[in-house]
C-alpha cells in the first residue's frame, strides 16, 4: 500500500486495496509482537483486549504466555451489532464473517474496565485513525473506553499511510505498534 496516493480515495476503495496486500507473513507478526512485548513490561499487569488474527492481520498469539499477570480478552460480536469482549480462555467459534471469537458464555468485561485494547486494521493513517473492515464495531466500543485506556493499533509498516478519510464516529488510536516498536501517535479528539 505504501506510495499509493490514498487520500482522495473513498473507505471502500481503501478496504479494496488494502485487502490486495495479503497476508501478514509470521516473521512480521515475530517482530510486531516482540516491541508490544517490550512496551507492555514497562507497565503494570491490567486487563488487555487483543484478537485472533485473521490472515491479513498481525498474529498476536504469542504475547498472551510471555506476559503473566494480565488479564487477556477477546471480542466477540454479539447479535445486536455491539462489541464485547470476554474471557480468553472461553470455547471459541468461527463468527460467520470468518473472524474466531470467544462462545457467547459467561460476563462480558465492559469497556471501561479495560487498561489496553490491541486493534486490529485493514490501515492505519501516522496520526491514529484506522481503516477497519467496515462494521463499525470498534468505533463503538473504543467510544466507551476510559480516558487512561491506551488503544493500540497493530499493523506493519507497509499498511501504513499518511492520511485516512475520516468520518465524526470514526475513534482514532493513541499508539501504532508495527515491525519497527510501539510508537505515540495523536492526542485524542
Amino acid at each position: 500500500m505504501r506510495g499509493l496516493s490514498l487520500d482522495r480515495m473513498s473507505k471502500e476503495r481503501l478496504r479494496e486495496a488494502a485487502r490486495q496486500a495479503g497476508d501478514i507473513e509470521s516473521e512480521a507478526s515475530i517482530a510486531v509482537a516482540s516491541g508490544l512485548f517490550s512496551w507492555l513490561s514497562g507497565r503494570l499487569p491490567g486487563t488487555i483486549a487483543f484478537y485472533v488474527a485473521m490472515s491479513d492481520e498481525v498474529d498476536l498469539s504469542g504475547l498472551v504466555g510471555r506476559l503473566p499477570g494480565w488479564r487477556w480478552v477477546l471480542p466477540r460480536i454479539e447479535e445486536d451489532r455491539s462489541l464485547t469482549f470476554r474471557d480468553r480462555d472461553l470455547p471459541r467459534e468461527t463468527h460467520p464473517w470468518g473472524m474466531v471469537q470467544p462462545i457467547d458464555s459467561g460476563p462480558a468485561v465492559p469497556v471501561p474496565e479495560l487498561d489496553v485494547i490491541l486493534v486490529p486494521g485493514l490501515a492505519f493513517g501516522r496520526s491514529g485513525d484506522r481503516l477497519g473492515r467496515g462494521g463499525g464495531y470498534y468505533d463503538r466500543a473504543l467510544s466507551q473506553r476510559r480516558s487512561d485506556c491506551d488503544v493500540v493499533g497493530v499493523t506493519v509498516v507497509d499498511r501504513l499511510i499518511e492520511s485516512l478519510p475520516t468520518e465524526d464516529h470514526d475513534q482514532r488510536v493513541d499508539w501504532l505498534a508495527t515491525e519497527e516498536g510501539v510508537s505515540w501517535c495523536s492526542p485524542r479528539r
